[in-house]
């Protein structure tokens, strides 16, 4: 199994923390743990601007938007939304 190295965007963290902490807390443990197997975690994909593609996992209201660059190995985290109900 191949361990990712976790990048948060700046954006991710302003979100964060405007958040309360239980809530920034779970975030920041979900993406600890879709580290360990980002395919597990895919709900659905989406494109950034730059048309590249994003999957999107939806964990306690909220929409994950990360990309698993399997060439340097990390897991890069883009936004993190309110997910849609």
């Amino acid at each position: 199994m191949i361990e990712y190295r976790l990048l948060v965007a700046h954006e991710v963290i302003v979100f964060l923390d405007s958040l309360k902490a239980a809530d920034r807390k779970r975030l920041i443990k979900r993406f600890l743990e879709i580290t360990s197997y980002p395919a597990n975690y895919a709900d659905y994909s989406e494109h950034d601007a730059a048309g590249r593609r994003l999957d999107v996992h939806v964990h306690a209201g909220y929409a994950i938007a990360f990309w698993e660059d399997f060439a340097d190995r990390h897991l890069k985290v883009l936004d993190v939304r309110l997910a849609d109900h």
